[in-house]
């Protein structure tokens, strides 16, 4: 099973209300996958519950084919940041890697290491108190690191840090999938989302919504279309309604052509006789498509505001 994150059926409840409801995947190393959802959809339980912070109402979830509690040394196969506050205020970044190095029988040197990597060499010896949240952020990234583990897992990891800690942080997801490790990162902001992740997993309310590449989901989404400029434009919509394709006229000799894959619609174009002088592909946003996902799954929308 190597370095695979499996969830059966997983359910977890909090009085009538179900938090995770019934959900089932498989993240397979050498991937980044995206974890997607609104607030209260479930995301950062469904992380505990891998973890063995919270307990299953039903169902399972598994490492490498293991519940993490039957894991030995578990900082040696999984590597997790959920809360980058979650250590001692008064011990330093260094005592608090040394700690877990000792724990975990992880060599010293892995803390130089973790903490060479994340950029943080120079301040390993500040208390965690005084540190800034994107700082601390990066430290909770080299405990992930610690163990050189083949599973990383992490929630909102680049809160907190400006736009050159974000694009590092993408380096390195992408980098860690490289190497053949499963990565299973949360975040909120779907601009880097759809720079980093090759995978996503999309939840609503407790649910799977949808489990797939990141280029089918966005190829999904009714905001992607193709745009041809032709000088025979009516005659191609006719030709393109008649075939079934949505089409649209978007100025005098430009149509805009949706539910149908740009070589198709060449296909009919080329059938028909028609010249093309400009034929793309207009793909939506990750944003976009994300929001017509969940639609009817948020829970804590924006309040209207007020006259």
């Amino acid at each position: 099973m190597g370095g695979v994150i499996s969830l059966k059926g997983l359910s977890k409840r909090y009085g009538d209300r179900f938090v995770v409801d019934d959900l089932s995947l498989e993240l397979k190393p050498g991937t980044v996958t995206g974890f997607l959802g609104p607030n209260g959809a479930g995301k950062s339980t469904t992380m505990r519950l891998v973890l063995g912070l919270d307990h299953p109402t039903s169902g399972t979830a598994l490492i490498g084919g293991r519940p993490y509690r039957e894991i030995r040394n578990p900082l040696r196969t999984v590597g997790a940041l959920l809360d980058a506050r979650a250590l001692h205020p008064g011990r330093s970044g260094y005592a608090h890697l040394a700690a877990l190095a000792r724990s975990n029988g992880i060599p010293r040197r892995r803390v130089e290491e973790a903490l060479e990597t994340v950029g943080m060499a120079g301040a390993a010896r500040k208390r965690a108190a005084t540190l800034s949240l994107g700082m601390s952020q990066r430290l909770g990234i080299a405990a992930a690191l610690l163990g050189d583990p083949e599973v990383l897992m992490f929630d909102e990891p680049v809160n907190g840090l400006d736009p050159d800690g974000v694009r590092w942080v993408r380096g390195l997801m992408r980098s860690l999938a490289a190497e053949g490790r499963t990565v299973f990162v949360s975040s909120h902001l779907m601009s880097e989302m759809q720079l980093t992740a090759d995978h996503l997993v999309v939840i609503g309310k407790g649910r799977l919504i949808v489990e797939a590449p990141l280029a089918e989901i966005i190829a999904g989404s009714s905001l992607t279309a193709v745009v041809v400029r032709t000088p025979y434009a009516r005659e191609l919509a006719a030709r393109l309604s008649a075939a079934g394709v949505a089409v649209a006229r978007q100025a005098e000799n430009e149509l805009v052509a949706t539910g149908a894959p740009i070589e198709r619609v060449g296909d009919l174009a080329h059938e028909a006789g028609i010249r093309l002088h400009e034929l793309r592909t207009r793909e939506a946003s990750l944003e976009q498509a994300y929001q017509e996902l969940t639609a009817h799954s948020v829970e804590y929308g924006a309040g209207k505001a007020e006259a």
